[in-house]
């Protein structure tokens, strides 16, 4: 058979569509397509616990039928203004980080007063902070849990106490950002009133504290209550009875401009946040830190376990 030439061939099908529309048969129209999806930039810093939250908020948009372009960050900085910048859509944000290094401002104790402050600060700048979770990334002083229980010392409180009657020997380990922040040591020692000569006072690197703290290098860490190693460690987090470190907790951050294309965005993320907890949060970075799984699968398995996202 003698092939058609591509010309012909293009006529051919052409009039073979618009006989079949005269017919009543079926024939293809622009509307006929979808349109193309939406694309959104979620940002993260360079954090497990960032790339989780990423992740999260990623499966749960591409779901939604959004490309999603997720963009890791070296740090605070770089995502801050990459979203300022417009490059990025999205990222998750901690309250006190946004009011110290962004807004320039002292650190607010109270975390329903920080999130609002920040909150209102930052709609100002076109920037909009979603529901609030309950995941505090602060800061936290950590015990080997077994010498917890036998000096009674479950709170910042029974620490202090103990230094001050019974032994003002026991060693402080922490990193060197906590030794010159405005709510870092002298501002522990002064709320629970207690001394701490600088010779008891070590600073190492953070990666290494909880570690320190397991091999008895230390007495006590003031560390990140976020660390994963604590679970590993076999450590506990002393409550903090007087409110010493100023709230770090997690929110979605968005711009305005696409929260006003997209509220279904804004609606999807707030729901996430409510199974945003330090539990949730510590469990799932053991996960990924420890246990080594993969990062994907631990964060969809999340979703799915909690009917945010169907098996």
């Amino acid at each position: 058979m003698k092939k058609l030439p591509l010309a012909a061939l293009a006529l051919l099908l052409l009039l073979s569509a618009c006989r079949g529309e005269a017919d009543g048969g079926p024939s293809v129209r622009p509307t006929d397509f979808a349109p193309p999806a939406e694309e959104i930039t979620i940002g993260s810093k360079s954090l497990t616990e960032q790339y989780l939250l990423m992740k999260m908020s990623a499966l749960l948009l591409k779901d939604q039928g959004f490309k999603v372009n997720e963009m890791v960050f070296l740090d605070s900085p770089a995502v801050r203004t990459a979203m300022e910048a417009g490059v990025a859509d999205l990222y998750w944000e901690y309250t006190t980080t946004a009011r110290i290094y962004y807004h320039k401002q002292s650190p607010l104790y109270e975390p329903e007063e920080a999130y609002r402050e920040v909150a209102k600060t930052d709609a100002e700048r076109g920037i909009v902070w979603l529901s609030k979770s309950t995941f505090n990334s602060s800061w936290a002083l950590l015990m080997r849990k077994d010498i917890s229980e036998q000096l009674h010392i479950y709170r910042i409180s029974d620490l202090a106490k103990y230094i001050r009657t019974r032994n003002t020997k026991m060693k402080f380990a922490t990193n060197g950002e906590y030794l010159t922040r405005e709510d870092g040591l002298d501002r522990l020692k002064k709320i629970y009133d207690f001394e701490l000569p600088a010779e008891q006072v070590v600073a190492i690197e953070s990666d290494l504290l909880s570690q320190t703290v397991k091999d008895g290098r230390a007495d006590v860490a003031v560390g990140m209550a976020s660390d994963p190693r604590i679970k590993k460690n076999d450590l506990v987090l002393l409550e903090d009875d007087r409110k010493v470190f100023p709230p770090y907790d997690a929110a979605p951050v968005i711009l305005e401009d696409t929260l006003q294309r997209h509220p279904e965005i804004g609606e999807t993320l707030n729901r996430l946040a409510p199974f945003i907890t330090n539990e949730n949060m510590l469990d799932l970075m053991y996960q990924v830190d420890i246990l080594q799984k993969d990062i994907t699968k631990t964060s969809r398995d999340f979703l799915v376990k909690h009917k945010l996202l169907e098996p």
